[in-house]
């Protein structure tokens, strides 16, 4: 098996290409416009731009909120929510999909959020019949339940902005997670926004979202104009800065371990079937793009997705039976 030699990538990552010197085509392409994405004065200059329009869209709607923030429970919800509403004078409408994978932690630190910063807070639920069928067809296709709870959760917040007239949505994607499969301009943050639930999903499916044009199962919701902006594509913070500003300031508890997504019970089964499916972690892309970024050295990547390998390739039977009933399969 070849590795790229700058960000460690396997040649049986998706779309990867390896050069003659053993370079990957996501560190080129990374390498080529560096410049421009770690360029934060320039990057916070548009994001204030987005935020002004937002501000003035929303007095013109007559609306009761300029932006909508999913929350979970986890550290980059919670901390962009603080941001927007105490640096940035941001009318916020929080709001957490209800998918039954939920965890105490991820539910007491909403509270938390929601007490500590007085807003108006939503929880949004399904029709379980309708959401387990769609979860066991990705189970049954994919092996990857995860893409259906970041659809429905996309596909809410942009239903209730157009309800409400809200002019902007601001998620909580880190720059590792927007860029770590990046090839070309096309549909990515800072270069394109969404500005449609159908151009936001392409940003984190990319061509798939071709594939089920004109599918009677997915609603893109073609009349719902709303912008997304990413709020770590232009602010540079790292966990622990995040981590250590929410406990000060609401209180926020970390996780008891390092595990990540401690705000959802069933990730250790979405990292077996992934490891299962492509034979290295779910977080290898992450990991490869921090590296790029200089943020992470390659040994120490390597080591992470060692461990990775080692926690996950036998979890818990009892999290996997537990997944399997909550979805109706066998």
């Amino acid at each position: 098996m070849k590795y790229c030699v700058k960000c460690g990538l396997p040649e049986s990552y998706p779309k990867i290409r390896l050069d003659a010197e053993g370079v990957c085509s996501f560190c080129r392409f990374y390498e080529q416009h560096q410049a421009g994405l770690d360029d934060y004065e320039s990057l916070h200059r548009l994001f204030l731009a987005e935020i002004e329009k937002a501000k003035e869209k929303a007095r013109q709607n007559r609306s009761p909120y300029d932006c909508i923030v999913g929350l979970s429970g986890g550290k980059d919800g919670a901390y962009l929510i603080c941001q927007l509403k105490k640096v940035y004078g941001m009318r916020v409408l929080a709001y957490t999909f209800d998918n039954g994978f939920s965890t105490d932690f991820g539910r007491q630190n909403c509270e938390r959020l929601k007490k500590a910063m007085d807003i108006d807070h939503i929880y949004i639920s399904m029709k379980d019949s309708e959401l387990t069928k769609f979860y066991r067809a990705a189970l049954k296709v994919t092996r990857n339940f995860c893409s259906i709870c970041f659809h429905f959760m996309h596909y809410h917040s942009h239903l209730l902005a157009s309800r409400f007239g809200i002019p902007l949505i601001v998620n909580g994607r880190t720059r590792s997670q927007i860029y770590q499969n990046a090839l070309e301009e096309k549909g990515l943050e800072p270069f394109e926004l969404s500005h449609s639930l159908k151009a936001f999903e392409y940003q984190m499916f990319g061509r798939l979202l071709d594939k089920l044009e004109g599918n009677s199962c997915v609603d893109f919701l073609p009349d719902a104009e709303v912008t997304s902006l990413s709020y770590f594509t232009y602010h540079k913070v790292s966990d622990e800065e995040k981590m250590a500003y929410l406990e000060k300031e609401i209180g926020w508890e970390r996780p008891k371990n390092a595990k990540p997504h401690a705000d959802c019970w069933a990730h250790a089964a979405a990292e077996k079937l992934f490891l299962d499916k492509n034979g290295f972690p779910l977080r290898a892309g992450e990991l490869a793009q921090m590296v790029r970024s200089g943020e992470l050295s390659l040994e120490d990547s390597r080591k992470i997705l060692e461990e990775d390998r080692r926690l996950y390739q036998s979890p818990d039977p009892e999290v996997l039976d537990a997944l399997f009933e909550r979805v109706g399969m066998k």
